[in-house]
């Protein structure tokens, strides 16, 4: 068994794919080894919390190459079987199984994990899901499948997503809680974010807002979520979506520098470690339009870095110029963003006079850094020519730049 590769890829989600692929363009004979947690090859996620609920996907549809075009690639896979140490003085990676793996270069693109909620008790785990792996997914498809009363717990992508998809299903009675002003308020200007919540009311779900979670308790033979305020929803089970913690512990035992929670990188996503490259939700690097750190947790994100990691592994060296851009769908509204997109920056928001479609720029120092373009299409590539720009602007000055009604 060959226990050295040039390229040791630890991960195997959309960063890991494409740096292999990467690699693959600029080295034809080098070995290549990606190391996966999961027992599945590289797959899409963005279906776990659309597609696949609506009809619009099928798990047959989700992964990114077949195993046999992997192996046409030249990519043996070690799957199932997570990464447990690394050592950066020997080159060396250790498996939860035993295996040992040395390498010439390595990438790390190990992604996150849901950040926890307060403490669970041990009889309600398998009633308080997450969702960040297909085996996540297919946990949450059959609870669901037996109806019943759904608490969601998060005011986030995952959380508002979930809340719409569940709210679908038919058999289910949809409590969701967030502890903001509203869904998406941290980047929703507040019409829409009225707009959204209306729509979750209009579809039958319980929603309610400045929502803290305190407590998870047992009450007679239900789940309880006790909020700050002292007030229990009490249901069948809930699922969460709070947030992503990245994992960084194989970083931190190498003793990698960190940047924002994270690992930082230079524009090549090299680490502080010159043999060891970082992608995807990993990965801090300097933003590409402003130069400060940057940490994104999107898939668009995770192929871009993940791409000019392989390149700059395989012997290029390439700038990471792109400016990732992220979307989300909720009931009938769709929407794509790319940049900076809070609510608590200068906002300007145009909308459509049906009301069905807006803009909204953000603004700091006077300079546009993102665009949320709501239910509007073909335009990412515009609003990235007007953030890489770095004008000073006002916000009158950006009325009809990227839609005329």
């Amino acid at each position: 068994m060959n226990t050295y590769y040039d390229y040791l890829l630890v991960g195997a989600g959309p960063a890991a794919a494409a740096a292999a692929s990467a690699i693959r363009e600029k080295d034809t004979q080098g070995q290549i080894l990606m190391l996966g947690a999961e027992p599945e090859t590289p797959y899409q996620r963005p279906p776990l919390s659309k597609g696949l609920w609506l009809g619009k996907d099928a798990e047959s549809d989700l992964p990114l190459k077949s195993a046999s075009d992997w192996a046409s690639l030249g990519v043996e896979m070690a799957l199932g079987d997570p990464v447990i140490t690394l050592d950066p003085r020997h080159r060396e990676v250790k498996t939860l199984a035993g295996k040992r793996y040395d390498y010439g270069k390595a990438l790390l693109a190990m992604g996150g994990r849901p950040k926890p909620l307060a403490a669970v008790p041990e009889l309600l785990r398998d009633r308080v899901l997450s969702l960040r792996s297909l085996a996540d997914y297919r946990r949450l498809r059959a609870r669901a499948a037996e109806g019943g009363e759904v608490l969601v717990v998060g005011g986030g992508f995952l959380g508002a997503e979930l809340a719409a998809t569940l709210s679908q299903q038919g058999a289910l009675k949809i409590h969701y809680c967030v502890s903001g002003d509203g869904p998406l308020a941290q980047m929703l200007p507040p019409m829409l974010v009225e707009k959204v919540s209306a729509r979750y009311r209009t579809a039958g779900v319980d929603m309610e807002k400045q929502r803290k979670l305190m407590e998870i308790r047992a009450q007679d033979g239900r789940l309880a979520a006790v909020f700050a305020d002292g007030h229990p929803v009490v249901c069948d089970w809930m699922v969460y979506g709070i947030g992503m913690e990245p994992n960084n512990a194989l970083a931190d035992t190498a003793g990698l520098q960190k940047g924002q929670g994270a690992v930082a990188v230079d524009a090549q996503m090299r680490s502080s470690d010159p043999h060891i490259w970082v992608a995807g939700d990993l990965a801090t690097y300097p933003d590409p339009v402003w130069g400060s750190p940057l940490r994104l947790e999107h898939w668009d994100n995770a192929e871009a870095t993940g791409r000019i990691a392989g390149l700059n592994m395989a012997g290029e060296t390439v700038a990471f110029r792109h400016q990732s851009m992220f979307y989300s769908d909720i009931y009938e509204f769709g929407f794509e963003a790319v940049g900076e997109c809070r609510s608590d920056m200068v906002g300007h928001t145009e909308c459509s006079p049906d009301g069905d479609q807006a803009i909204v720029y953000y603004l700091r120092d006077h300079q546009l850094r993102g665009v949320l373009l709501w239910n509007v299409w073909g335009k990412v590539k515009a609003a990235r020519t007007l953030i890489a720009a770095k004008r000073r602007v006002e916000p009158d000055a950006l009325r009809g730049l990227l839609k005329d009604w």
